[in-house]
This record gives C-alpha cells, structure tokens and sequence, in this order.
C-alpha cells in the first residue's frame, strides 16, 4: 500500500472524525451559543406586531346575469352559469395585485400612537426612492410582505390580515384594503355594465328595424288580402307574418329589460362581497415564540460550528490528531472528566479548543 492510499485510509477512519468532533467540542459549543444570543439579540430588537384581520365572502353574480340569460336563452346562445371570475381564488389576487396594493401605499392614515398625527404610509415605512414611481412601487411590496391571504374555495371565505408594529395603522390599512376591493369591485362591475349596455343599445336599433320591417310586412298582406280565410296559402302566409312579428316583439322585450338591467348596474355603488369580520383595532401582540428562534439560533450556530470544526480538523494531520483508537478514547476520556464540572467547562470556553 502507497503512502497516498494510507493517508486516504487514515480519513476514512472512524477514529479520526469521532477525534476531530471530540477536541472540536468547544468551537462547536461557543457557535452555538453565539448562534442563541444573537437569536436573543434579534427579539430584543425586534418590536412587537400588532395584527387586525378581517373575512369576507364574494356575493354571487348570477342575480347581474339573469337578463341577459333570459335573452341568452330566447337567442339560442348558452351563457356558463357560474362566474369564476370572482371565485376566492380571484379576490385572492386581487388583494395581493400592485394595482390594489399601490392604491394603498399611497393613502396617509392617522396613528393614535404618535398622538393622532396623520402620515403617509411610504414615510411611516421608511421608503426612500428619489423616483416617485419607483418609491410607490417599494411601498406596495413593502404592503404585500406584511399582508396575508387565504382562500377557502369550499365555503368561498377570503381571509386577511395585515400586521405592523402600530395597532391602529394596521386596522387603517386592513381596512383600506377591504376599501379598495370595495372599489376595483365597483368599477370592474360598471364597466362591464356600460359594456353591456353599449352592445344591447346597438341591438335594439336593429330589432326595432327588423320589427318595423316585419310589420310593414303583415301590415301590407293584410291591405291586400282582406278576406284570406279561404286560402291555404294565404293562412299560411298570414300565420308566418304574424310570427315573424311576434318574435321580434319578444326579442325587444327581453333587449329592453336587459338594457334597463344594464343602465342600473352601470350606476350601482352596492358592494359585491359580504364581510364576515370586521377589521378590528389588535390589543395584544402576535405571538413572537420566542423559544422556537432561540432553538433555532442554537442549532444553526452549532450547525456552524459543526462546519469549522471539521474544516479545521480537515487541515491537519491525522497523525497528529492521534486517528488511532487509543487517540479518540483518549478524546472521549477527556470529554467525560469535564462532564458535571462547571470549572471545566468555563475554562474550555474561554481556552478553546486545543
């Protein structure tokens, strides 16, 4: 066997890495100690957040779409019965959206805990940006990062809750936010209401047309065909008038009531969610589990730790980290004569390892 084959031999050792860990243990030890304080560091610093939440439900849209079902089916043309354009799901992301979350960020609200002093929400957060746009638009994903949403498809409850260090800002902005669904609402559902309207205005001019057209036709069969009772033909001419002129009455009616239904939407200021929970002023602070980070501190420092001490135990010999089995129960021998002695311990923190 080579001299390169023993060294590689020498680091697959069981002896060598279970050596490395055993005199490592103090560097892996202080990590994890620094990783606990600065864990501690950041609660101490980090100040407690205030959340107000609120849920609503989509009010359904079938009511807006009968008359022009009504016409729908009278024309022959199937129209879907549902409307998943304002399923959760889409006031979900309507609520995440910059266009609603930049309406927001540019509004100012009042803050009881500077005594009532009104601000605007971009200096309140910080957000510098000698660009106005560029600023709005840092505003809004400042909004969105302390904005939450949930959508439950199944009972249709959109859910959110806006969280920051002032009780009183953070019920502004839930309901500002709530505002601001009630109006992109509002004009989504005006829009499509003129929309509607505009073609149904161009139909009518037409069916009012081909009504007159039919009859002026019946109106000139009957001049010139006064008794037609007689005739076969002629009854079935009549009868066929008198149908065409039936139906174009019908379709009039139905566009008429569907215009009328279209001229009312286009002006309705209704809302078009039911909100099931108010935006409410927070009294106590969210949960901050301060045991779970500090967990998590100690175990990612010692995760670091782990990491130094092999990458330093890597860099030397294994013969001088004594990889025989004799060395590492030498190791363990020396861990366990520190084990329940303070002294010890304090001493191999500030020494370090050897």
């Amino acid at each position: 066997m080579t001299s390169m084959d023993s060294r590689v031999e020498d680091w697959t050792s069981f002896w060598v890495w279970g050596a490395i860990l055993l005199r490592g243990r103090w560097r892996i030890i202080r990590w994890a100690l620094l990783g606990g304080a600065l864990a501690a560091l950041v609660l101490l610093f980090r100040p407690p957040m205030y959340a107000s939440t609120a849920s609503f439900v989509p009010s359904s849209s079938d009511a807006d779409l009968a008359g022009l079902s009504s016409l729908a089916a009278r024309l022959g043309v199937a129209v879907p019965a549902g409307n998943q354009a304002h399923s959760p799901t889409f006031y979900r992301r309507l609520l995440n959206s910059t266009v609603l979350l930049k309406l927001v960020a540019a509004d100012t609200v009042v803050v009881d805990e500077m005594d009532g002093q009104r601000v605007a929400l971009l200096d309140l957060f910080e957000v510098r940006d000698l660009d106005d746009a560029r600023r709005l638009e840092k505003g809004a994903r400042h909004l969105g990062s302390i904005l939450e949403t949930s959508a439950d498809n199944s009972t249709g409850i959109v859910r959110l809750s806006v969280a920051t260090e002032w009780p009183s800002v953070s019920l502004a902005i839930a309901t500002a936010v709530l505002n601001g669904v009630h109006d992109i609402n509002r004009r989504m559902r005006q829009g499509e209401a003129a929309a509607e309207r505009s073609f149904i205005e161009g139909r009518l001019t037409v069916v009012r047309e081909e009504l007159g057209t039919a009859e002026s036709h019946l109106e000139a069969f009957l001049r010139t065909n006064r008794r037609f009772d007689g005739s076969p033909e002629l009854s079935f001419q009549h009868d066929r008038l008198e149908r065409e002129v039936s139906s174009r009455q019908q379709v009039l009616t139905s566009l008429t009531q569907a215009y009328e239904d279209a001229r009312i939407r286009e002006v309705r200021n209704t809302p078009v969610i039911t909100v099931l929970e108010v935006p409410s002023l927070p009294a106590l602070p969210e949960p901050r589990h301060r045991a779970l980070l500090g967990v998590f501190g100690v175990i990612l420092g010692g995760f670091v730790g782990l990491v130094v001490a092999l990458s330093g135990g890597a860099l030397r010999s294994p013969t001088t980290l004594g990889h025989t089995r004799q060395g590492f129960e030498a190791a363990l021998q020396e861990f366990r004569s520190e084990v329940g002695s303070p002294k010890s311990w304090l001493r191999g923190l500030m020494r370090g390892d050897r």
